[in-house]
């Protein structure tokens, strides 16, 4: 386990590197030399929406780059749908004859993939992937309807055609060359049987490690799905396939029943609303509001740590007591932190109502990020990544999903949206 105040040195490495194409594409487009040092570092985010919101982003990167402004951007998060297009792209064996990613090549093979979707070919996929869920479990492994839809998901990709980059760590050597944003993506760690308003904690997977957005606390990618106790994998088992992650990070099935129930809700007057708050107040009685039974789970990375690791390690985790992302110098942050982040303003060992101790938990139960809000900004507004501007791109189909960028920009210091 990686515990630190700072990105990771490879991400650090390829971010220096990408600085150097994003001077010269802003100085292009203004006309003008920009001095090395006031290079802004300018963060894209697209939102979740399934296949609407990949073929969306599909044509927005195309029409980034087609202007010039891809090449001012340092990073693009993803969440849900979104992610979907980030992990073809950055897979170019699925569709690349020279083996690098391409905007135009990729567009192009998700439309092949979307229209092939039910034929007999895509059917031997999906048997072919299923198989390997009596593996997963004969591992000790969780098998849910996560993993399914992940069959379904590499079946319309046609993952197990190709061998090339199969797994979220083997995209690193298309990243390295910092010939495009550095890609994030996202997901959500919740408690079944417990509310998302009272425990959740947004985390974030790079093509080098996976952690908190929240804690400072972070794995190799290799370690998805090893058996962890005190910060040390004691039980190593195979990365994941791309497919099982892009499932993972589009579950959006993983809502809980009053979750479901509310993204319903339309208008707090109206008579549908009053049967649906009857059915979660039923749901809540019978004790199945908060249930989530189709969520994934991932071996649980905190396993152990909180209390003698964290001791031991005292002297590393200093003054922010390693959950938050706010340091003693950033106080005017604190109100954003606990809008953003309420699980994250709370003490650590000390987790609300029903939701049991995180350290206690073998296992991460994960969902869809856009079930807490649909807009992947939180990695992006980590003090380290240093974001000077964020675009976002929101392709959400309830309002209820979206979080209004400027109510961010009021809470945040030096944030430009």
């Amino acid at each position: 386990m990686r515990l630190s105040r700072e990105l990771n040195p490879k991400e650090e490495e390829i971010v220096a590197k990408r600085k150097e194409i994003c001077r010269s594409a802003i100085s292009k487009l203004l006309g003008k030399a920009v001095s090395p040092n006031k290079v802004p570092v300018v963060s894209i985010t697209a939102s979740g929406g399934g296949f609407r919101t990949m073929t969306a982003v599909a044509g927005i990167m195309q029409g980034l780059q087609g202007t010039g402004l891809l090449d001012c951007a340092t990073y693009f998060a993803s969440l849900s749908g979104s992610t979907w297009y980030l992990s073809n792209l950055f897979c170019p064996d699925l569709y690349s004859k020279d083996g690098k990613p391409d905007i135009n090549q990729c567009a192009e093979y998700l439309k092949e993939c979307c229209s092939q979707m039910g034929t007999k070919k895509f059917i031997a996929n999906f048997l072919g992937y299923i198989h390997q869920l009596d593996e997963r479990k004969n591992n000790g492994l969780c098998v849910s309807a996560v993993d399914l839809w992940g069959c379904y998901l590499a079946s319309v990709f046609k993952l197990p055609e190709k061998t090339g980059t199969k797994t979220l760590s083997q995209q690193c050597c298309h990243v390295e060359t910092a010939e495009w944003p550095f890609p994030l993506y996202t997901a959500l760690n919740v408690q079944s049987n417990v509310a998302r308003e009272k425990f959740h904690q947004w985390m974030e997977f790079t093509p080098f490690e996976y952690g908190f957005c929240t804690h400072r606390m972070s794995m190799k990618d290799d370690d998805l799905e090893g058996r962890k106790c005190k910060g040390v994998v004691c039980q190593e088992r195979d990365e994941p396939d791309i497919g099982y992650m892009m499932g993972l990070w589009g579950s959006a099935m993983a809502v809980s029943l009053r979750e479901a129930l509310e993204f319903l809700k339309e208008d707090d007057h109206t008579l549908w609303d009053k049967v649906v708050a009857l059915m979660v107040k039923f749901a809540e009685f019978v004790k199945i509001a908060e249930l989530r039974p189709l969520a994934a789970a991932l071996p649980n990375m905190l396993r152990g740590i909180a209390v003698d690791w964290m001791q031991s390690n005292a002297n590393k985790v200093q003054a922010d007591r390693v959950f938050t992302i706010i340091s003693e110098q950033e106080s005017d942050m604190k109100q954003f932190d606990a809008l953003l982040f309420p699980s994250a303003s709370s003490e650590f060992l000390l987790v609300p109502d029903k939701a049991k101790r995180v350290e206690d938990e073998e296992f991460m139960i994960l969902t869809d990020a856009g079930i807490d809000f649909n807009d992947p900004i939180p990695p992006v507004i980590k003090p380290e990544r240093r974001s000077d501007v964020i675009i976002v791109f929101d392709n959400s189909a309830l309002s209820s999903q979206w979080v209004d960028p400027f109510q961010v920009r009021a809470f945040s210091k030096g944030l430009l949206i």
